[in-house]
């Protein structure tokens, strides 16, 4: 799943904090950022939703139950 465009990202971080387990972003060139990490989510929130990076990358949970959640900042 993408995060949407114009996604709230303290918003969304704060739902990934709800989640059971691990949340990551997993970019085109295969890195991945746990955001249940604070260091990770200090460069996802400064990386910012206009970057191509973000943009062109994936969010996946490791309990597919925690895409209930996020669902509300997820597209396909």
């Amino acid at each position: 799943m993408k995060l949407k465009e114009n996604a709230d990202l303290p918003a969304f971080l704060s739902q990934v904090k709800k989640c059971g387990g691990d949340v990551f972003l997993e970019t085109q060139e295969g890195d991945s950022l746990n955001l249940k990490s604070t260091l990770s989510q200090y460069i996802f929130v400064s990386l910012g939703t206009g970057n191509t990076l973000i943009s062109n990358s994936i969010i996946t949970c490791s309990l597919t139950g925690d895409l209930h959640i996020l669902e509300d900042y997820l597209s396909e």
